[in-house]
């Protein structure tokens, strides 16, 4: 294809093609199908490198990446929701420190549900989630190559089972999503 025979038209736009056009800004509040969006993306290529056995080395990156932006929106959600139903405002931080992010979340999950009988039990998800912090407290470790500074944040780490991490973020967004439907049905 030579430079002339290619169209120049707008790019994000609905086309004939109806089964490939995505709905926008159909939600009224839409940190949910970003978190789901992000989420389902990192699992179809965790299903991809399982059945076809090859590009884990290139697409862990993509990979954890998306996993990690699926928990930073689903505590930012959970923080939001927990402030709402304790009145307690209803914003949340706007920063991508997911270890804080975690600790502001638990504390309100704690709070919302001191009333039930049997007292949530959050150690997985703090195990994979301080797991997560050390490796990526800022959302730049899977994203980039080096930090801003130029320290290659993975440069200790030689492998990573993606399947392994998979079961684990799938664990975690179960316990997540629990907390999430909780507090929303209180």
């Amino acid at each position: 294809m030579s430079e002339n025979d290619r169209k120049i038209e707008p790019i994000f736009c609905a086309d004939d093609d109806w089964q490939a056009n995505a709905c926008l800004n159909w939600v009224h509040d839409p940190i949910e199908i970003f978190a789901i969006g992000y989420k389902e993306a990192g699992d179809k290529l965790v299903e991809y490198v399982i059945d076809k056995s090859r590009d884990q080395d290139i697409l862990v990156y993509p990979i954890l990446f998306l996993y990690r932006q699926y928990i930073e929106l689903r505590l930012k959600e959970i923080i939001r929701e927990g402030r709402k139903l304790l009145e307690e405002g209803s914003t949340f931080p706007k920063h991508h420190k997911i270890l804080d992010l975690w600790n502001t979340a638990k504390t309100l999950a704690i709070k919302a549900f001191e009333n039930e009988s049997e007292p949530l039990d959050l150690i997985h998800a703090e195990h994979v989630i301080v797991e997560f912090s050390k490796i990526d407290p800022d959302s730049f470790s899977f994203r980039y190559p080096e930090s801003k500074e130029g320290v290659n944040l993975l440069k200790d780490i030689t492998h990573i089972n993606i399947r392994r991490a998979a079961k684990h973020i799938n664990e975690l967004a179960e316990e997540l999503e629990s907390i999430s439907m909780g507090i929303s049905v209180y």
